[in-house]
């Protein structure tokens, strides 16, 4: 085990300990040093402390799919398309939105708020 992985899990079963008499707190600690432990276990650490580094960052935000000029052009593209991931991000006019298909077969737009109203919201 790398010595920042054996750091953050010893922190996190002292916390364990210190939240003993909170078996849900406890086990959420628990239960996040598992999960630790399976991205070490797949060999994806390094994956890991990469996404850490940039967590907090613009670095980390979705990058869209496509990007389009205008809502018009990207509603265009998504109804020549037979199917497009979930989840998708379209760029639209430098803003960027998830996109989802309706029931009726409409497509919805939700717009990613930006880092700086999410840092506002603190």
């Amino acid at each position: 085990m790398d010595s920042k992985l054996e750091n953050l899990c010893n922190t996190l079963e002292v916390l364990a300990g210190q939240h003993s008499s909170e078996p849900d707190a406890e086990s959420t600690i628990k239960t996040a040093a598992k999960a630790l432990h399976f991205i070490q276990h797949i060999g994806r650490m390094k994956d890991f402390w990469e996404f850490a580094r940039i967590f907090d960052t613009e670095e980390a935000w979705p990058k869209p799919q496509h990007s389009f000029t205008c809502r018009e052009a990207a509603l265009a593209w998504l109804r020549a398309q037979w199917a497009v991931p979930h989840e998708t991000v379209l760029g639209v006019a430098g803003t960027l939105y998830n996109v989802t298909r309706m029931p009726d077969g409409e497509w919805v737009f939700i717009r990613f708020p930006t880092i700086e109203e999410l840092e506002s919201e603190e």
